[in-house]
């Protein structure tokens, strides 16, 4: 079966472009492993706990995976599903998928029946891929189950880490002849990711190799990775942040990568040492738990030479700041699963735009600000965002979600809310589900959590429109306190005040909580918070 999608508009000149400025290449990931394989064969490529393999060994046990692909009828147009866990083989899968000419679709491990039904329905693939079992979640059963639900059943079946019956075991798939596919189209579909879905289910969206290799590219450049770099990684590679950092960028640059398939901050300070790592990226919520780690045994410096781009979530300047003076130089940047890094930051760029901003919009891509009628607003003004580059997606698999976020001229409508400074550097104030709506005056949550990071009793605070029955909605903040503190309702509100935060804007419902919900990535899942309280105070005023 070939993959059916629906393209979003490009137009000739814009592709002219991309191609004239060295923004995109027609190279293709099959290309980048041949090369990694002769050019940086003896160096290391991936580390897994005492599991390292060279760029060659990695190469030869792709090939083989795409040998058993290709012999078995697997190719160009057909999808390979693959769940699994940050193990050193889904790597060798990974590759072997584009060694074969196939279309890679991870999905997160996290991902369940409901989830996966949906995957499975929209891609019918031609091969599954799985752990036999991870935390306890037999994942044989959990796929088989899915594919059975839709009444599916894949050409092949691979399991890792274990058997079962109607299952090839991953042994024995890499013992195939050795299969790199040369003719393959840069522009045909590569890849499809699946937004993390906090909001929704998950929605597909098809990469080109061309438009997936167009980050590194530009990153190699921009950020001076190269193949004496070592990234640190324990966010899933099914998600945008794990595969750049550990598929996309080594992939272009021979760097290589230390993977994990759980996150603890305590044995990420003994990984980053122990096996030199030069950068790392992710979510608000892996520096926080760092720099909480770092604390705790009374380590002072955490340098990292190539710094530690983040994203994925809102990222307070305070934490930022916080992370930049122990060495970490942190990079803010801005970017999704359909337009990854829209705009971020460099190492020589001032502290004022790594911490202070989202970074500078990226060579190639373009940002509209635009206000509700959709007219562009002055820089400076915060509206709704729109974007373009050579690394947006082809499109989405559904029709209708095509139809509705891309218009003619090839602009994605992120749903995101920001501003762009006359000098093209770019901060985001939240998402346009997140405006709160209090008695007709609109205001984004993101300023009001930016306050509340800065309180010294709060680790991290999330907002969120509550309901109220005269004002339609008010803000709610959810807060994980620091160790040993209770702040009050009342003590926090007077930190907001003192910080300058309009009246309006200081929460009335509070929350102290163990924990908050969250996707794979880190980003918390901010709707569940919304309807929590939406039951709780459904009716009377708050």
């Amino acid at each position: 079966m070939t993959l059916e999608y629906a393209a979003a508009p490009v137009p000739e000149e814009l592709a002219r472009h991309y191609a004239t400025y060295g923004f995109q290449a027609a190279v293709t990931p099959g290309a980048l492993m041949a090369r990694n394989q002769r050019e940086f064969g003896r160096l290391p490529a991936v580390f897994d706990g005492d599991v390292v393999l060279t760029w060659h060994e990695l190469i030869d046990q792709a090939t083989r995976f795409g040998g058993y692909l290709q012999a078995n009828g697997v190719g160009p147009g057909d999808v390979v599903l693959w769940q699994l866990p940050n193990w050193w083989e889904c790597l060798v899968v990974a590759y072997g998928i584009w060694a074969a000419g196939a279309i890679s679709s991870p999905v997160v491990a996290i991902y369940r029946e409901a989830e996966l039904r949906q995957v499975v329905a929209r891609v019918q693939p031609a091969c599954v891929v799985t752990a036999a079992s991870f935390r306890n979640v037999d994942h044989v059963a959990l796929v088989g189950d899915a594919c059975a639900a839709e009444g599916w059943e894949p050409r092949l079946k691979v399991v890792l880490r274990g058997t079962a019956t109607g299952w090839t075991p991953y042994e024995e798939a890499v013992r195939a002849r050795p299969y790199l596919a040369d003719d393959v189209d840069p522009d045909a579909p590569a890849l499809v990711g699946w937004t993390s879905g906090t909001t929704a289910g998950p929605k597909g969206v098809a990469h080109s190799a061309r438009s997936f290799i167009s980050s590194p590219l530009r990153s190699a450049r921009s950020a001076s990775f190269g193949w004496d770099d070592r990234s640190y990684m324990p966010a899933p590679l099914a998600h945008a942040t794990g595969l750049l950092s550990a598929v996309a960028i080594p992939s272009y640059t021979g760097s290589s990568v230390v993977i994990r398939d759980h996150w603890d901050a305590e044995l990420a300070l003994d990984d980053l040492a122990r096996y030199q790592v030069t950068f790392s990226s992710g979510a608000a919520v892996f520096i926080t738990e760092l720099l909480a780690a770092m604390a705790a045994r009374g380590q002072e410096r955490l340098d990292l030479p190539s710094g530690y781009p983040c994203g994925g979530s809102t990222i307070p300047t305070s934490l930022a700041e916080a992370a930049d003076a122990v060495g970490m130089q942190p990079m803010r940047s801005w970017g999704m699963t359909e337009c990854p890094s829209v705009s971020g930051s460099s190492r020589f760029d001032p502290v004022e735009v790594r911490c202070g901003s989202d970074g500078r919009i990226a060579p190639g891509c373009e940002v509209r600000v635009v206000d509700p009628l959709g007219a562009e607003v002055a820089p400076g003004v915060a509206g709704e965002l729109l974007v373009r580059g050579p690394q947006r997606a082809l499109g989405y698999l559904e029709a209708a979600h095509t139809a509705e976020s891309f218009d003619d001229q090839g602009w994605f409508n992120t749903g995101d809310l920001g501003y762009v400074t006359a000098e093209g550097v770019l901060s985001m104030t939240g998402r346009v589900k997140e405006i709160i709506n209090r008695g007709g005056e609109k205001f984004s949550v993101r300023e009001i959590e930016d306050a509340l990071a800065r309180s010294p009793d709060v680790v991290e605070a999330v907002v969120v429109p509550a309901p109220h029955a005269r004002l339609g909605e008010q803000p709610a903040a959810f807060l994980l306190v620091r160790p040993g503190t209770q702040p009050t309702p009342e003590e926090l509100s007077d930190f907001l005040r003192t910080s300058g935060l309009a009246p309006q804007k200081i929460p009335r419902v509070w929350r102290t909580v163990d924990d908050l919900p969250r996707t794979a990535s880190g980003k918390v899942k901010k709707f569940v918070l919304q309807a929590q309280l939406a039951e709780e105070l459904a009716g009377p005023e708050a």
